[in-house]
């Protein structure tokens, strides 16, 4: 039986952190380009749009959600750097 420390386990969760938001970021950064603007424009442009674009509604669902996974993996990132997490 092999036993991990705390630190072991909390390095190998930020490896996996750290790949998750890589993903999290080059994917808001495919629709910053699409749209050739940062989220908070883009949803103002949605919300203010006359006609709906059903393309650009569906792009900005999946931003909206990788803002939100993105912000949310921030905060375990740095819990996980300030010891602020349990093992089971």
């Amino acid at each position: 039986m092999q036993t991990l420390s705390k630190q072991q386990v909390s390095n190998w969760v930020l490896l996996d952190y750290h790949a998750q938001k890589q993903v999290f970021q080059e994917k808001i950064h495919f629709l910053e380009r699409k749209y050739a603007t940062d989220f908070v424009s883009f949803e103002q442009q949605i919300e203010q749009a006359s006609e709906e674009n059903f393309e650009a509604w569906d792009d900005y669902i999946e931003w909206k959600a990788y803002q939100q996974f993105l912000s949310e993996l921030l905060i375990k990132i740095d819990e996980i750097k300030h010891g602020d997490f349990q093992m089971a």
